[in-house]
């Protein structure tokens, strides 16, 4: 059972050492599972309210088919952003990039076809609306080609350099004339996970050694009128953005995780070619915060997220702004790592240990079914309401394989611990005690205290007997025959056979298994060994010439019970000063010519009818205080001792009350009419003794 337990304790924690490592060093898979888990939270959540400060300004296929073909006339545009910058319009982004001169620009044309004129750059009057109006601007980063001028943005940041933020050599941004002019740009990059679903989007990126905003951290900048963000780092580890008035949750590359609010269409759109055309309620701007994008399929600007497979490109950065103007974050801090890894641990060790030392499997999956479903609930709590995010996959492989590993080895420690229990007692008890025993949840082996019934038997002259058959395989053939039967009849009275030393049977009842009425069973055994020898020596005497006599003597008292022993070699058995004098009383049973003695504790405990005389009262070797002590009479003896018993009861009584002389002459009176070993020590001890006590004094081996 130990050496189980302590495999199971190494298995455990490699398998923790393992996960732990494919936890850090595995991204790929860790991420593809984790949020493949953590959409099953948000689905339970389903969609949650905006804040109603973003709105989308969409370009939409009825735009496309009332002002013609995309890319429209920069003119369209300025003219929304006029009208939106009118409607006191917060702040405006646009998710669209213009890399290219507007080539429906009348000097454009005019270049093209070659003709001198004054005509309208709609190019220039873009970037003039863009000057004059609270507007950020486009572009993105790539590791392609270059395309226009370098980005430029307002803010500036605050930070040490970092090897784990996004680095880019090369951007596709607007033309040289709307870079410069807009109130600001910000990037447009979006990156998908593993499972190809957008859940993070960065929100700066290094571009030629200097740090850039996203789109949405440049308009929120805006809105807080935040010159210089502060990068909350640790070192190389980046874990917020700090603004004017509050601060950002990111993880160590930059990225915040989106807190999405239900799929497409979540917030309010109105169509581009309204807000150009003027038809709309300026109340659905006033204040707002304005994103400009395309929810049509043929622009393909739509990603997959968490709740929609085709989420328009703009309405994710809806989402990243709405969660900043709320607060209600989902971040992933530097100690999340930490706080996975202990998690892992307390699955595997912790929960692995609990679930080993509980003996019921029932109990064990309903324990299994509540540790996991208050991780989750709390996990889900974690997420949805602290916004700590934290691995969902791997508390669930972690308890997977420690259930099966524990599962595993109790069924092996089940299966060890049988085959112990068989080893151990095969030849000590019935085959019915042995299915109990299999059949018990108790640990067998443990070492514990309990009172129990000590039965020691002995032959008497053995050494006589021995010299006397002269050969050592039939003296052994001789002990064989007689000690089968005795060692049935002890295990069929659901007795403990301890051990056989040479001719003598040290055995017990109380243990391994309790039963209520150890005493009777081990006294009614003692008697039926007695009878049992009387046929026995019939064939004795014919097959060796030899007759057996024997003396049992019975004790209870408390013992110690349990395997013991030393890691080479080990025994169930019991230890302790009970077991000392049930052997000395089985050693006066000579002493006193009776078959069976019991003591006292022994007799208190009888149920059944017995034919019981006290012998008297016993200080044996190594003890102060006396025993008492009993012997059990078969019936044809106790019908011979009947004839006397009234004077025997009364020359004990006698004794007892030191009236030594009138209890001298009982004795020698009944002794002429049975002659009796036990009487013949008294009348000796009266009349040898000058200081007559009433205990015996024995120094019995």
């Amino acid at each position: 059972m130990n050496y189980l337990k302590q495999g199971l304790i190494f298995i455990l924690f490699v398998v923790f050492l393992l996960l732990t490592f494919s936890y850090i060093n595995f991204e790929k898979f860790n991420v593809n599972l984790d949020e493949t888990a953590r959409d099953i939270f948000f689905e339970i959540r389903g969609p949650m309210p905006t804040s109603g400060q973003v709105v989308i300004v969409d370009i939409d296929e009825d735009s496309i088919t009332k002002l013609g073909q995309w890319p429209f006339s920069r003119l369209h545009t300025a003219q929304v952003l006029a009208n939106l910058a009118s409607a006191s319009a917060s702040v405006i982004g646009i998710d669209v990039v213009f890399s290219e001169f507007d080539k429906n620009s009348p000097s454009y044309m005019a270049k093209v076809l070659k003709i001198n004129g004054d005509f309208m750059n709609t190019d220039i009057l873009l970037s003039q609306i863009m000057s004059q109006t609270p507007t950020v601007a486009g572009y993105f980063f790539t590791n392609d080609v270059s395309k226009n001028t370098s980005p430029r943005s307002r803010s500036v940041f605050d930070m040490n350099k970092s090897r784990m933020v996004l680095q880019f050599d090369k951007a596709i941004t607007n033309i040289p004339m709307i870079t410069n002019n807009a109130n600001s740009n910000g990037f447009l990059n979006a990156f998908r996970d593993h499972s190809g679903k957008i859940s993070k989007m960065p929100m700066i990126i290094e571009y030629k050694n200097r740090i850039y905003p996203s789109l949405t951290l440049e308009m929120v900048s805006l809105i807080s009128q935040t010159k210089t963000i502060k990068v909350i780092q640790d070192g190389n580890f980046i874990y917020g953005l700090g603004l004017k008035s509050f601060d950002i949750p990111v993880d160590e590359r930059g990225f915040i995780r989106i807190n999405y609010r239900g799929a497409k269409r979540s917030f309010p759109y109105i169509s581009f070619a309204d807000i150009l055309d003027g038809n709309f309620d300026a109340k659905d701007i006033e204040n707002k915060v304005i994103l400009i994008g395309t929810s049509v399929v043929t622009l393909a600007d739509l990603r997959a997220t968490t709740y929609d497979l085709a989420m328009p490109g703009v309405e994710i950065h809806a989402n990243i702004i709405d969660n900043i103007i709320q607060g209600d974050f989902l971040y992933e801090p530097s100690y999340a790592k930490l706080l996975n890894i202990l998690m892992i641990f307390l699955l595997t060790m912790g929960m692995g240990y609990i679930l080993f030392h509980i003996n019921n499997n029932i109990i064990n999956m309903v324990l299994l079914v509540v540790i996991m479903s208050t991780i989750y609930v709390g996990l889900y709590y974690l997420q949805f309401t602290v916004g700590l995010v934290l691995n969902l996959i791997y508390p669930m492989i972690a308890a997977i394989i420690t259930t099966s590993l524990v599962f595993y080895f109790k069924y092996a420690s089940a299966d060890n611990q049988k085959n112990a229990i068989k080893s151990k007692f095969i030849k000590k008890v019935s085959a019915d005690v042995v299915d109990d025993l299999l059949s018990n949840d108790i640990d067998t082996f443990q070492i514990h205290e309990s009172t129990i019934t000590i039965f020691f038997s002995d032959i008497r002259s053995f050494t006589a007997i021995s010299e006397k058959i002269n050969s050592p395989y039939k003296l052994i053939a001789m002990l064989n025959q007689y000690l089968e039967p005795m060692s049935n009849i002890i295990t069929k009275s659901h007795g403990t056979i301890d051990k056989f030393i040479g001719d003598a049977i040290m055995a017990y009842w109380n243990a391994p298994l309790p039963v209520d009425n150890h005493a009777d069973l081990a006294t009614t055994a003692a008697i039926k060994q007695i009878i049992a020898l009387r046929e026995l020596n019939i064939n004795l005497k014919q097959k060796f010439d030899v007759t057996i006599k024997i003396g049992i003597g019975i004790h209870t008292g408390k013992t110690v019970v349990g395997e013991m022993g030393s890691l080479i070699r080990s025994d169930y058995t019991v230890i302790g000063d009970s077991v000392n004098l049930a052997s000395r009383i089985e050693g006066l049973t000579k002493y006193f010519g009776v078959d069976i003695l019991i003591s006292q504790t022994t007799k208190d405990l009888l149920q059944d009818d017995y034919n019981i005389r006290y012998i008297g009262s016993v200080v044996v070797k190594g003890k102060t205080e006396s025993v008492k002590l009993y012997e059990i009479l078969l019936d044809d003896d106790y019908m011979i001792f009947e004839t006397i018993r009234r004077d025997y009861e009364k020359a004990i009584h006698l004794f007892l009350n030191k009236d030594f002389q009138k209890s001298l002459e009982l004795f020698k009176k009944i002794n002429k009419i049975q002659n009796h070993k036990v009487h013949q020590l008294y009348i000796f001890k009266m009349q040898s003794d000058d200081d007559i006590v009433t205990d015996f004094n024995m120094d019995t081996k």
